[in-house]
């Protein structure tokens, strides 16, 4: 007998549209889902690190009867220059140097702005200085600690960001600090900030240093009684971070806009780093 011969029939151009289409919409579909998958990985390891800093903080007090870290990059013990919570890392290039190196002599090292800190020894992996969703990957750190916390004021000048109104408000020492679950230790920001703190008026309605927009549209913040928070933003104010931040031109152009702008996002930090409004 002869046996059938069993053709074999392939796609039409239909059926093949047809599964083409359906790809599509299931990429269409997931591609979202898989975004915020990853945008939420990011936040995650985000707050891991900041609560890691605060953490860190906090054991740095203990140890010192209460006295924080100075929130800037470095400062005065009895004439000598030492670093502060953090050194420097990177200058205005991206480029990686040691902060202490005109004062010490130190051979330039791209982790000595971290390792000389005063809180490397409680958190000492360089993974965690940063936020993953900061862009600039080349500096090893982006976040900055509150301006609220003593290193950044001083009774004969404004060196917090031209505001001597916060000279009774800058805080040595984490005993001092009132309603600590509302009270930024750490922020998420944008941009290379060489003094280490996060800076923001206290007596206008302005900005300063630019928070962290990356986290859909919005940061997450460390506070004091140790707890992390996610802070989405108006619109508005990520239209405006997102301006400053394309249009910086070098590290010290990383700010908003000095202009008033008052809202309930710049309220929010503000009262986070003063406790309260001086306007």
């Amino acid at each position: 007998m002869c046996s059938k011969q069993h053709l074999k029939k392939g796609f039409t151009l239909i059926e093949l549209l047809v599964v083409i289409s359906i790809i599509a919409l299931l990429v269409s579909i997931l591609m979202p889902a898989l975004g915020k998958a990853k945008d939420q990985a990011k936040k995650t390891v985000c707050s891991s690190n900041l609560r890691s800093l605060t953490m860190a903080m906090k054991y740095y007090c203990d140890e010192n009867d209460g006295h924080t870290p100075s929130s800037t990059n470095t400062w005065s013990d009895g004439g000598v220059t030492k670093a502060g919570w953090c050194g420097l890392t990177c200058d205005s290039t991206g480029a990686l140097y040691d902060p202490q190196e005109q004062v010490h002599g130190f051979t330039t090292d791209e982790y000595t702005g971290l390792e000389r800190g005063q809180l490397w020894k409680y958190v000492d992996s360089s993974e965690m200085w940063r936020c993953p969703a900061d862009p600039k990957k080349e500096q090893l750190r982006s976040y900055c600690m509150s301006a609220q916390w003593w290193g950044t004021h001083t009774t004969t000048g404004d060196m917090v960001y031209y505001d001597t109104a916060t000279a009774g408000l800058v805080l040595d020492n984490i005993d001092r600090i009132k309603r600590a679950s509302e009270r930024f230790t750490f922020v998420d920001q944008l941009g290379m900030n060489l003094d280490a703190y996060y800076a923001i008026w206290y007596s206008q309605t302005k900005w300063w240093n630019i928070p962290n927009y990356k986290h859909s549209g919005g940061s997450v913040n460390a506070f004091a009684d140790g707890h992390v928070e996610g802070y989405k933003m108006l619109s508005e104010t990520v239209k405006a971070a997102e301006d400053a931040y394309a249009a910086a031109a070098s590290v010290t152009d990383f700010k908003m806009p000095q202009t008033d702008m008052p809202s309930v996002d710049l309220e929010y930090y503000q009262r986070a780093t003063w406790g309260k409004l001086g306007w």
